[in-house]
This record gives structure tokens, sequence and C-alpha cells, in this order.
């Protein structure tokens, strides 16, 4: 019998990326939404276009997705976010991959935009994260933030890639580093990390020099002036959280 494709997605208020996605999944045999209690119209555009919508609360991106993952009716599962696309010449070689699989599981280069921009800088490309498997050849780890597939199989690698619209304006970048630094405060403290005051700004200068020179992020121009300068800003808010956290916690014992 043919191999079946679940793909599955995790959204909350993506009214404005979602609708791109969906139409790029034709090929695929089921489409599985798991909801963080959006409140535009992100329910209703799943609806619409067939898939199985499931409401949760969040708790995480790694716990939302390894969820989503044990909701996969098929013997494969496609994971994407929103702000994805499946182009029809990468759809065409999943249908194939999976057909006369030599894997259980295989990651899918991911060519990302900033700001309207192909980016190919900043450690963005090449990247490849593990995204087609079988249902349970793989499972996500439970990190709060920048979490990712994980298998004890060999994998294999596509050849054409997933298009990633991430950042698309400089208020939604601002806006995704800060939530990514409460989350990763949240992550830091779950692993009992000590923070010190220094401990912001050393982190925060290092994950600069590290994205704009090391990375290479200067050879990006203004955007990836920008994507560093974000970065070294999340990174520090995290810090920073971890430890006035602590700090007042201090005085509230006293």
């Amino acid at each position: 019998m043919k191999p079946t494709i679940s793909a599955v997605i995790i959204t909350r208020n993506e009214a404005e990326m979602l609708p791109g996605l969906l139409e790029s999944l034709h090929f695929c045999d089921e489409i599985v939404v798991v909801d963080s209690h959006s409140d535009d119209v992100t329910r209703d555009i799943a609806d619409s276009f067939k898939a199985r919508v499931i409401v949760r609360d969040f708790n995480g991106f790694g716990d939302q997705k390894e969820f989503a993952r044990t909701q996969a009716g098929c013997d494969w599962v496609l994971s994407l976010d929103a702000d994805e696309r499946v182009p029809a010449v990468l759809a065409d070689e999943i249908l194939s991959t999976v057909a006369a699989a030599k894997h259980d599981a295989y990651r899918i280069p991911r060519l990302s935009y900033f700001l309207g921009k192909p980016f190919r800088h900043s450690g963005w490309w090449p990247d490849a994260p593990l995204r087609l498997f079988l249902k349970d050849a793989a499972h996500f780890n439970l990190k709060k933030v920048h979490e990712f597939a994980e298998t004890d199989r060999p994998t294999g690698t596509l050849i054409h890639h997933l298009d990633h619209f991430t950042v698309r304006s400089l208020g939604q970048a601002l806006a995704k580093g800060q939530h990514y630094s409460v989350l990763g405060a949240e992550q830091l403290k779950q692993a009992g990390r000590k923070v010190s005051l220094p401990s912001p700004f050393a982190h925060a200068l290092g994950a600069f020099f590290k994205t704009y020179v090391l990375k290479r992020g200067f050879l990006g121009g203004v955007e990836g002036f920008v994507n560093a300068w974000i970065h070294g800003q999340t990174v520090f808010w995290k810090y920073m959280i971890v430890y006035v956290d602590r700090r007042s916690g201090q005085r509230r014992q006293r």
C-alpha cells in the first residue's frame, strides 16, 4: 500500500501565514493543527482546509510539537511551522522518498527569509532540521524554545528546500525576540542555571559577536547587522530576567 503522510503544525494566531502553508500541503493525506487558543480566525482557516484541529494549552514549543506528533494518524510525519512553505518540487521529492524510503527519518534543507530577503548568513544556511520521519522513529525534545526533533536511527537529507518566511517586519522580529527571551529564561530556571549581574552582558556580547563575525552575518548587509543585534538583545533579556527574578525572590524571603 502507498505510504501515507500526516502534516502536523502548531499554531497561535497564524491567520496571516497559515493559508499559504496549507495550500502547499495538497499532497498530504492528513493535516493536524494543534492550536494554542488563537483569538483570530486561525482555527476557521484550518477547518476550511479540512484539517483536524486540536485546541491545547501551550507549555513550550517542544512539548506542543511532541504532542502534535503523537496525534498523527499516518505512516509518516511531516512537521512544519505556519510560516513555512513546501514548494512543488519538494512535495514531489517527499512523495517519491517515502514511496521507496531508504531511511526512517529525513532532514529537509530550509531557506529562511529575513525582512523579505533570502538570508544565507549568520548560520541560517545551510539549515536542515529533521522534519520527515516515520511516526515512531523520532520525537521532539521538550525545550521551551529552539526545540528540534531527535532520532537514534540513520537519517537521510532531501535535495530540495522548504521556504521559511520567519521575519517579515522589525516589529515582528522584536516581538518574537521578547517571546523567546521569556521562554529561554524559564528554560534556564528549570536547568538550575545560576546567573550573576555580568552574565546578561557577557552572553549578549558573545551572541552578537558569534552571529555577526564568526558566522559572517556582516555579509548580510543591514539585515545581517539587525539580525545579530536582535539576537544579542534576546539573549540579554533571557539572562536578565533570571537574574532579576532571583533577586526579587531573595528579597521576599528576607
